[in-house]
């Protein structure tokens, strides 16, 4: 039996991000059909067409480039220093930014931590934070220096203290796709431990966003739709808000499909192009000098207002939005491809954070997200250039 669990299976394919579109919203319909929500909608024949006709053209297509483009990197030796500066100036940027907001959000409640943060200075802070997290984690793998392990350790616990559990899970969901690129081959026994982690870490999760949003056991309860059936489970409240944050999307998804379907008189393309391309900072300072307004989507619940990235698409558009947003994704992947390709450097951690975006859109849109765009699109191009290019003079 302890042989067969030492057995060990190529899991490196996963890391390939038109697998992941698949991989994440089968879980998502999966984690759906569950039923712990009274309020969700039945999936509908045309949704499950849709996800179907776009798993068989991504599964298509990912064979296609996982034939040489997901291998790791090894990043160029650079001077030990080159960690300890990137270090200490996220460390200095989020001091900059707690000493400007005058509070910490978990030790203050008095603030709404959504509003937290400098301006300029917090997204820098942000996507330095998230892309350097991941890169010091495989500078860990490759030197064993636990310095480095150490770095990131700090970084995650800042985000922690500033109530940013999205980052937080940016940097442990591509630590993770980082190292499956570099082991590739995982015993059954690590594959056994990860699934048994998976109720400790769903309660963790929902526990966090409890206490960060103040929502009572009640609340959870009595006011988030949960069925008979959960409540009879004795299952804890916390695993009810995961179920809902991983499923809630694609509820609210198909409660547009059911109820704009017969009403779009006219297809928006104002609306899709700055609210579902556009990156977002740039939209919402276009708003007023453009008299845009945010589409108003269905929601299942206020409390609920995610929808993957496609839930404005097809509000705007109906499914031609849909579709013009699968393409967009297509043609998202392969431009960050080609383009690390090019710039190599930072190749491995761009790819794990491709993985991630990629595996996050089962919630909401990152596709115009001015954060993603940076860290897939900037930094692995700025940093390129300024340590391979710019230090490497120096060192010879």
């Amino acid at each position: 039996m302890f042989g067969l669990l030492k057995t060990k299976i190529n899991i490196g394919f996963i890391v390939n991000p038109f697998y992941l579109y698949c991989i994440s919203f089968s879980f998502a319909i999966f984690i759906f059909l569950w039923g712990w929500c009274d309020i969700f909608p039945k999936l509908s024949a045309g949704i499950l067409f849709f996800f179907l006709i776009t798993f068989l053209i991504f599964t298509y297509t990912g064979y296609q480039f996982g034939k040489k483009n997901f291998n790791v990197t090894f990043y160029p030796g650079l001077k030990p220093y080159f960690n300890d500066i990137v270090f200490s100036l996220i460390i200095i940027l989020g001091l900059i930014n707690v000493i400007y907001m005058g509070y910490l959000p978990i030790l203050d409640r008095s603030h709404n931590y959504r509003e937290f943060g400098m301006p300029v200075i917090d997204p820098v802070f942000n996507t330095l934070s998230i892309f350097f997290s991941v890169f010091f984690f495989q500078s860990f793998i490759e030197q064993k220096e636990k310095r480095l392990l150490i770095y990131a350790f700090i970084i995650i616990l800042i985000n922690i203290l500033l109530f940013r559990r999205s980052s937080v899970i940016w940097i442990i969901t591509s630590s993770l796709f980082l190292l499956v690129m570099y082991k590739k081959r995982i015993s059954l026994l690590l594959i056994a431990i990860g699934l048994i982690c998976l109720p400790i870490l769903s309660y963790s999760f929902g526990a966090y966003g409890n206490f960060r949003s103040q929502l009572s056991k009640a609340f959870v309860i009595n006011e988030l739709g949960s069925s008979e059936n959960f409540k009879n489970s004795n299952i804890s409240h916390n695993h009810y808000m995961t179920y809902l944050y991983v499923s809630s999307p694609l509820a609210n998804l198909q409660e547009n499909i059911d109820k704009t379907s017969g009403a779009i008189k006219k297809m928006d393309f104002k609306s899709f192009f700055f609210y579902c391309l556009m990156p977002e900072s740039f939209t919402l300072r276009l708003e007023k000098p453009l008299k845009l307004s945010p589409p108003i989507c269905y929601l299942i619940n206020p409390e609920l207002i995610t929808g993957s990235f496609l839930m404005v698409a097809f509000f705007t558009l109906g499914w031609a939005g849909m579709i013009f947003m699968f393409l967009y994704l297509a043609i998202f992947i392969i431009a960050c491809l080609i383009l690390i390709n090019k710039m190599n450097t930072f190749r491995s951690v761009t790819i794990s954070l491709l993985a991630t975006t990629v595996s996050l859109l089962i919630f909401s849109n990152f596709l115009n997200r001015m954060d993603v765009l940076l860290m897939l699109f900037v930094y692995p191009v700025l940093f390129h250039y300024l340590f391979k290019v710019g230090l490497r003079k120096k060192i010879s």
